[in-house]
């Protein structure tokens, strides 16, 4: 059953969320036992864009799922819950995302956080990464010429806070979505 918020637009139930998180990591449940899902209900907190539903286990501190479309963003245990609440509220998700630096950005701020970046561009020889791969210093001049202000599939979830603090002490701007085929 659907829920409408003032927007008017169609919000999910938490027992949906529940499932949606079920479908996104199979039959056996995260933090729980086959066809069921364990966390503390007092542990939950809600907003009008998501829940966020502690279902932790080993390297999972919950998970945060969108109330308008069911995305389930898994959190990982690297993070503070402050940043990952920070960084879903701004497009940063654990998973491929195209993040854009407004065009004002200096390349210099940009170069220092593409170090934080994963990115799934071939390798010297052709070949793509089966999974995001790191920066090297020496990769960043060239991925600063060649994609600046751009930067498509990439994975950003480690630079939260870096990102998050450059945000509040350089004034940085920019925007994230999920890319395609992520």
């Amino acid at each position: 059953m659907l829920a409408y918020g003032r927007t008017g637009k169609a919000m999910s139930t938490i027992a949906e969320a529940e499932e949606a998180i079920k479908r996104k990591f199979g039959e056996e449940s995260p933090g729980g036992s086959q066809g069921q899902i364990r966390y503390d209900s007092s542990n939950v907190i809600e907003n009008e864009r998501w829940w966020y539903i502690p279902c932790g286990w080993i390297g999972c501190s919950g998970c945060i799922v969108n109330k308008h479309d069911l995305y389930v963003n898994w959190l990982g245990s690297a993070l503070s819950q402050p940043d990952y609440f920070w960084g879903h509220d701004r497009g940063l998700f654990h998973d491929l995302v195209d993040f854009s630096f407004a065009p004002d950005t200096s390349k210099e701020l940009a170069g220092k956080l593409l170090l934080r970046f994963q990115h799934m561009h071939p390798n010297a020889r052709g070949g793509h990464p089966k999974e995001p791969v790191w920066y090297r210093d020496s990769e960043i001049p060239s991925a600063l010429a060649s994609q600046f202000p751009i930067f498509r599939r990439h994975f950003v979830w480690f630079a939260i806070p870096e990102i998050r603090q450059a945000c509040e002490t350089n004034g940085l701007h920019f925007t994230a979505i999920l890319s395609r085929g992520a």
